[in-house]
């Protein structure tokens, strides 16, 4: 396995995970009440905190990998 192939496979995994993360964000939003607008903005925000935290562990994996 190449290392680009490894690094494909690893960022499309925390792209998944970010979406998972973001859906589960808008279920404990719709969870307490809140509007549809609101839940979609707390899921948005959750993914978007999770690709951040993802592209910082990418960025100190990567170079383990090399």
């Amino acid at each position: 396995m190449t290392v680009q192939l490894l690094t494909f496979l690893i960022v499309l995994g925390m792209c998944l995970f970010s979406a998972v993360a973001g859906l589960i964000g808008f279920g404990v939003a719709r969870l307490i009440n809140a509007p549809i607008e609101r839940a979609i903005g707390w899921g948005g925000l959750t993914a978007l905190a999770v690709m951040t935290l993802s592209i910082a562990v990418l960025d100190v994996v990567v170079p383990l990998l090399a």
